[in-house]
């Protein structure tokens, strides 16, 4: 690669003002050698005696138990199978048994649902339906659902289970 004149005369320059540079910060540095000598003392610590740590001392409660190499681990409560949730209702289609929709629940069971707020409960099946509207857990045919509550309640809470 060829460099222009142009290039050639800026490396010059600054090779130039970069030896300069260098000689100007060791003349105003000084000579290192006036420095007066320092002394540097060292101290040594003496080694721990394994005589010498006291035993622990238990000042009050009950002693403590040896470590088995576990934790203690908290599980919740089995509850079954049953989730906390909202209902709705719909026309589902008519069918002579009471039908009922959870997304949460295995398609084919039997479902009860109970209304959080006054202690009614139903039985249903959980059959397959396509739509299920936001924040609703569970949607109830119509006749079902008054059973629990009346339809301008609705969405109530529930708490379902199988």
């Amino acid at each position: 690669m060829a460099l222009s004149i142009y290039e050639r005369r800026r490396i010059a320059v600054l090779a130039t003002v970069s030896l300069l540079a260098i000689v100007f910060v060791r003349t105003s540095s000084g000579n290192s050698n006036d420095a007066t000598p320092t002394t540097v003392t060292t101290t040594t610590v003496p080694p721990v005696i394994e005589q010498d740590i006291p035993e622990s001392v238990i000042l009050g409660g009950p002693a403590p138990l040896a470590p088995t190499g576990s934790a203690v681990i908290a599980y919740p409560a089995d509850t079954g199978n049953s989730i906390d949730g909202r209902a709705s209702f719909s026309n589902l289609g008519y069918t002579q048994t009471p039908i009922c929709y959870s997304i949460e629940a295995p398609i084919g069971v039997d479902l009860t649902i109970t209304n959080v707020n006054n202690g009614r409960s139903v039985k249903c099946t959980n059959v397959y339906s396509l739509l299920v509207p936001a924040g609703i857990t569970v949607i109830l045919h119509t006749t079902v659902f008054t059973r629990l509550a009346d339809l301008i309640d609705a969405p109530i809470p529930v708490k379902i289970s199988w």
